[in-house]
């Protein structure tokens, strides 16, 4: 894989030590859906929304533009888009949509989060960037969903400094590229071998960095 391929990645939360996965964990096939995500939540003074993305804003946009999931880019994984969710935040004055779609693998929820949209908030002195799920090379992110209650939610994201010493020991196994230069790893296994996986090791609290861990307690 060359260093160009790495330079196209869109940044999905500004985490450093999470993973980034060229493939999804999660399709249309294994998705799963769950009424306690939908809601506004609040986290150390940060707020989220997260709509079924039938009913989201970045939706809404393309049904505006005349797309629908019976056209491109949705065509293909109408089933996947319409049990996934949009999760909207704002950080440093910027708009932040994320696809997540869910899997249960052994009795846990995970999640896999890609980039869906990205606005400037003072769209009169910066374009709006618009974002097509399927129109560029995407990569995904993932975290373990708990669920305490239905007022709280818990996402541990997967420690990427944790696995990529695993994986460089032998300890663990799974397809990757890294690239010294740009201190870029980068998870290349295909989607069965992700779940195969998950299924090993996510019942491992080692496996999930604590820093990077965001609890979500309902706001409505």
């Amino acid at each position: 894989m060359t260093k160009s391929i790495f330079l196209l990645f869109i940044p999905i939360m500004i985490m450093q030590s999470c993973i980034t996965s060229l493939r999804p964990l999660v399709t249309k096939n294994t998705v799963v859906t769950d009424s306690r995500l939908t809601g506004t939540w609040k986290s150390d003074g940060q707020s989220y929304t997260i709509q079924k993305v039938v009913e989201s804003d970045v939706y809404k946009k393309y049904k505006e533009s005349s797309m629908s999931f019976s056209s491109p880019p949705f065509k293909r994984d109408s089933i996947l888009y319409s049990k996934s969710y949009v999760i909207h935040y704002m950080k440093n004055k910027f708009k932040y949509d994320l696809y997540g779609s869910m899997i249960q693998l052994n009795g846990e929820y995970f999640m896999n989060f890609s980039d869906a949209d990205l606005n400037e908030d003072d769209s009169s002195s910066i374009s709006e960037r618009e974002i097509c799920p399927t129109c560029f090379l995407q990569s995904y992110t993932i975290a373990r969903i708990r669920f305490s209650n239905s007022n709280t939610i818990k996402l541990d994201f997967i420690d990427g400094d944790f696995l990529y010493k695993q994986i460089n020991a032998g300890r663990m196994k799974l397809k990757h590229e890294t690239d010294e230069l740009y201190g870029t790893f980068l998870i290349t296994a295909s989607t069965y071998e992700l779940q195969q996986f998950i299924q090993k090791y996510g019942n491992d609290d080692r496996f999930f960095d604590k820093e990077n861990s965001v609890t979500l307690i309902r706001k409505s």
